[in-house]
């Protein structure tokens, strides 16, 4: 298991839940919902068992926890998975003609045993921690499973807040920000292919603000309320297109996000540059270079951002991004 140190303080102060004096339920072995802790789902623990013991977060814990019909023996759930509330596991991207703009899907990948690999955790102190719990997988690269804040209590295991979270698993963080009076869970994570010295990663940061008790996925609307894109923040992408005169012209992308209590900056450039294929010694010649700054703003109405992306204003017609 996967271990992220955070901080986190402010972003915790909602979380005051009062717990109610109540005799004691009937002990299983499923998770269930406990009207006593006030949680979402509820797996009790052992007698013998300290709250703060490294025990308690064992992943085999933690998936039965939050996936129903997980078999700790195999590492199989049931099919189709659900969460520990009996949701389906499924995030909805925009489709084609939703948004202004819309990033290459990958195709889902057959469903696997799941192992430590698949538990990502991130503590925010002893008793409470974000829990990613990777159920399927996917072509380009990226992750679905249910991601939730869980707290151990004297009693057991309560999850506190739940959603379907889809990004990139691999050296993943998660991380809740308060931004304009919401909770924003942040989850950057990257993909990488190839050997090197020609390997390639690029990162990605995934919004879902916290909506009750629920991390909800949503879209960034644009000034005139229409949606811009998925709340998918690319920090670096790259893209290659065949001119005319069979040149070739790279477009490579890095961005860099700043949150504040506001709203999270996002520092854009973007660099094309246009090589001769027949002269691969030749130095690349710089075709444009351009700098820009976008304001994504949380409320509660949803997601908003200023502009579009560089990406989408200068990436030409005809060029193809680089994927797994």
């Amino acid at each position: 298991m996967r271990l992220a140190g955070m901080r986190g303080g402010h972003a915790l102060r909602w979380l005051a839940v009062a717990l109610v004096a109540a005799g004691a339920g009937c002990k299983t072995d499923k998770p269930v919902r406990d009207p006593v802790v006030r949680a979402l789902c509820f797996s009790e623990l052992p007698a013998t068992m300290k709250v703060i013991s490294p025990a308690v977060w064992k992943p085999e814990a933690l998936f039965q926890l939050l996936i129903n019909g997980y078999d700790p023996s195999t590492g199989r759930v049931s099919q189709p998975p659900t969460d520990c509330m009996g949701t389906p596991i499924l995030f909805q991207d925009p489709a084609p003609g939703d948004c202004t703009e819309v990033a290459p899907q990958g195709e889902p990948l057959p469903l696997q045993p799941l192992t430590v690999e698949e538990m990502i955790v991130t503590e925010m102190r002893l008793d409470l921690k974000l829990v990613w719990a990777v159920v399927r997988r996917f072509s380009n690269g990226e992750a679905m499973g249910p991601v939730a804040l869980v707290e151990a209590t004297p009693r057991g295991l309560a999850v506190r807040a739940l959603g379907t979270l889809k990004a990139m698993p691999k050296s993943a963080r998660l991380r809740l920000e308060r931004i304009g009076g919401v909770e924003v869970l942040l989850v950057d994570g990257e993909r990488c292919w190839g050997e090197e010295p020609k390997r390639m990663c690029q990162r990605s940061v995934r919004l879902m603000p916290l909506r009750g008790n629920r991390f909800v996925a949503e879209t960034l609307s644009g000034p005139d309320g229409k949606c811009m894109q998925a709340a998918n923040i690319a920090l670096s992408r790259t893209a290659t297109q065949t001119l005319p005169s069979k040149w070739l012209r790279r477009y490579e992308y890095t961005s860099a996000l700043t949150v504040a209590p506001d709203g999270i900056r996002v520092a854009e450039q973007i660099t094309s540059k246009d090589s001769d294929p027949k002269q691969p010694s030749t130095p690349s010649r710089v075709h444009r270079t351009a700098q820009d700054e976008r304001l994504i703003q949380v409320s509660q109405g949803g997601l908003k951002v200023d502009k579009p992306s560089v990406w989408r204003l200068l990436v030409e017609p005809g060029a193809t991004e680089l994927l797994p």
